[in-house]
């Protein structure tokens, strides 16, 4: 019968372990790029939340000015003030 070297069964554990982890390793790796990506997709997301804000927030700002309230009004609502004429120029299509 042989005997079996302490050497030869610390390689075979080793292998052996090698094998065991290196799925736990890779899912490891998957899950950190899969992290990663979705990081910077929220990051990228958070920035451009961040200027919509700003804007909402200029446009607030502005609207405490009467000449922006009174742009507003004509541009977006179609309001005059008394005894004003609002003329449209209404373009024709171009014909061939």
């Amino acid at each position: 019968m042989k005997k079996i070297n302490g050497e030869f069964i610390f390689i075979v554990l080793g292998i052996l372990g090698i094998f065991l982890y290196i799925p736990r390793i890779y899912r490891g790796y998957r899950t950190l790029d899969h992290l990663q990506n979705e990081l910077k997709t929220t990051t990228i997301q958070s920035k451009e939340l961040h200027r919509e804000m700003e804007d909402i927030s200029h446009q607030l700002n502005n609207f405490n000015n009467l000449y922006y309230i009174e742009k507003f009004a004509r541009d977006k609502l179609a309001m005059k003030k008394k005894n004003e004429t609002i003329y449209r120029v209404i373009y024709e299509e171009e014909q061939d």
